[in-house]
């Protein structure tokens, strides 16, 4: 049987966390496939939850190290302003100070998210005209296979319930079958789909908008 816990999110954890997320961030490879810095990825990627609202956080841990988490909001509108006025910001400001500005990747990946401007609207209904939740999560891959994931987007899931959210959405690449699976057998249904380019190989793909219905 499996030793593995399910706890709330400890500001010990920040880092794990970091580092999981960024190790499997391009649809299950090192983020840097998509984008070289790794410190500003983690904090575009994790820091919302992390700094901001933690309280929606759950971390696995097996033997005291933490392998897997679920990092959530309950409130896509704060969400999308926090990213827009602070995080953003900052986040363009260490690219800055760090040089990265001058790099050709830093260009590339700019272009590659002016070329997702539908995406981007999506994104803005999405966080800005909505109050509903949203999940995001990330396991070790030593781990995968135990039912790590099913446990922690379920501790979300009860957490999200007991503070009045109705619904929970993820965002999904289309090429990521094994996600979409694991959604949708989690009892995610696909509700839209839109068209982003991947700026990484660029070429085109859908990312899939899962919706739970929480009753």
């Amino acid at each position: 049987m499996s030793n593995i816990i399910i706890r709330a999110y400890q500001k010990t954890d920040r880092e794990a966390i970091r580092t999981i997320c960024c190790d499997y961030a391009d649809r299950g490879k090192p983020v840097e496939g998509i984008f070289p810095d790794r410190t500003v990825a983690a904090d575009l990627l994790t820091a919302y939850y992390t700094d901001y609202e933690p309280a929606s956080s759950f971390v696995a841990v097996d033997n005291g190290k933490v392998v897997g988490y679920v990092q959530g909001c309950l409130d896509n509108r704060r969400y999308g302003l926090v990213m827009l006025w602070i995080l953003g910001p900052k986040s363009l400001g260490k690219i800055i100070m760090r040089g990265f500005i001058f790099h050709k990747a830093f260009w590339h990946t700019l272009g590659g998210m002016l070329a997702n401007w539908r995406r981007f609207l999506t994104w803005r209904k999405q966080s800005f005209h909505s109050h509903e939740a949203h999940v995001h999560i990330g396991v070790a891959e030593a781990v995968r296979g135990k039912h790590v994931g099913q446990r922690l987007v379920s501790a979300f899931l009860h957490y999200a319930q007991t503070r009045g959210a109705t619904s929970v959405s993820a965002s999904v690449h289309e090429k990521n079958t094994a996600a979409c699976r694991f959604f949708e057998h989690l009892g995610f249904r696909l509700e839209t789909s839109y068209p982003m380019l991947d700026f990484a190989h660029n070429r085109p793909y859908l990312a899939n908008l899962y919706v739970h219905k929480i009753t």
